[in-house]
């Protein structure tokens, strides 16, 4: 198919479209109705659906649907994917457990564009579908035979407490909430270790959510996803992750143009891409080891001064990068991206998970489809201005202005959070 580079950026900007209606469909339904395996077995048929559209596209506007329907797919599968890791694992292994999920991810990104770019050289269209649904398949497989509730398990841990800890709960409500003390149970395959005790930052958002605080799990408030978006913590951790998409996003359409126009260098093997997502491979474990660290050692609002660090990091690679006149120093900047972005999105992540079992509103799915919102509106929203940009005023200049401008307000964000705190205390 012949189409303009305008319509290969629609095709985009569907996959994005798709991941923000997957989304919004599956965190509500999910947190009213208890369940989370019929949406990722959704997801999976979706999947398999959407390689079938793809297998016999002759036309573009098939396309158009493909990766619409792709897109929710994946809309649904992510949110699905980390409200399962936040209904099982307690605070302080909540950020190792979302790294082994983009650990995951990442060797995914590194290896699936090599991988598809040459089944489509040896076999064509139907060669990169047929991938597509034998994933969807394997998935849709793999949850009717072996797959399990998230609730459930969440259910068995939590009724694996001490005595002193059910008395615990039984006499203060929020603060058992809060410490989720979900001790070595010998009834599951997971053990937790002990939880910490709840920070100031903690017990405050837990205070400026009493309507939706509840000790009963199963008479929890289905908090709606407009009400989560007002407070605070939730906002900033959204914030953090859209800026982070963005500027990833932005770079993956603008590093391409500026290797060939200012380098010379072409990139249609897509090597830049395959460094960069494997030191994203490498650093996931390690920044979501030392961020569940720090959580433990100093308390919860040491995830807003990690998310400030990648945030002025951020603008320190990409002024490496803007500035870089060689290949060499292009892509030290490019890695160090890669880890001051790991920084604004693993500890924001973990966050919902973190928030809303402080809280114990029935709203993991939906604080969990929010990140996934703002993953998918963050990749359609500042690329297309980027690419405008660059045609004006080539690389360095749009990617300093928009990257330090979006870094600027998610740090100023994430300076609000501790300073309400502060100001409260005063």
């Amino acid at each position: 198919m012949h189409v303009s580079q305008s319509s290969n950026g629609v095709i985009t900007t569907m996959f994005g479209i798709g991941g923000v209606v997957g989304a919004l469909a599956s965190g509500m339904p999910s947190d009213r109705f208890g369940s989370r395996w019929p949406f990722q077995l959704i997801a999976a048929i979706l999947y398999v659906v959407a390689g079938i559209v793809f297998y016999f596209s002759q036309h573009y506007y098939q396309l158009l649907l493909f990766r619409l329907i792709n897109g929710m797919a994946s809309g649904m599968a992510c949110s699905m994917l980390y409200t399962t890791v936040g209904d099982v694992y307690p605070a302080d292994l909540l950020g190792f457990k979302v790294a082994i999920v983009l650990f995951s991810n990442n060797i995914a990104y590194t290896i699936g564009p090599v991988c598809g770019q040459r089944l489509f050289e040896l076999h064509g269209v139907r060669g990169t579908a047929s991938i597509v649904i034998a994933f969807g398949i394997v998935e849709a497989v793999l949850l009717l035979t072996v797959g399990e509730e998230s609730l459930t398990i969440r259910r068995t841990l939590n009724t694996c407490k001490t005595p002193a800890e059910s008395f615990e709960q039984k006499s203060s409500t929020t603060t058992a909430a809060a410490t989720l003390s979900l001790q070595s149970c010998s009834a599951g395959s997971i053990s937790h270790k002990g939880a910490r005790a709840p920070d100031s930052a903690t017990e405050a958002f837990v205070r400026s959510c009493p309507s939706i605080s509840s000790g009963d799990e199963n008479n929890a408030v289905c908090m709606p996803v407009w009400k989560l978006l007002t407070q605070l913590p939730v906002l900033v951790s959204t914030l953090s992750i859209f800026v982070a998409t963005c500027i990833q996003c932005t770079l993956e359409a603008l590093v391409p143009l500026h290797l060939s126009d200012d380098f010379n260098r072409s990139d249609s093997t897509g090597v830049t891409f395959v460094i960069f997502g494997l030191a994203l491979t490498i650093l996931v474990p390690l920044v979501g080891k030392a961020s569940d660290r720090l959580l433990e050692r100093y308390g919860d609002h040491v995830r807003f001064h990690v998310m400030l660090f990648g945030s002025l990091a951020t603008i320190a690679a990409i002024l490496i990068m803007a500035m870089a006149n060689s290949y060499a120093l292009l892509m030290i900047g490019y890695v160090l991206f890669a880890f001051s972005s790991l920084c604004m999105y693993i500890p924001a992540q973990s966050a919902y998970g973190e928030l809303v079992n402080c809280t114990e509103a029935n709203a993991m799915a939906q604080s969990c489809s929010i990140s996934v919102i703002a993953w998918a509106v963050g990749a359609i929203a500042m690329p297309p201005v980027g690419s405008v940009l660059y045609a004006s005023f080539g690389f360095t200049k749009p990617i300093i202005g928009l990257s330090a401008g979006a870094c600027i307000l998610c740090a100023a964000a994430c300076l609000a959070y501790p300073a309400r705190n502060l100001l409260a205390r005063q």
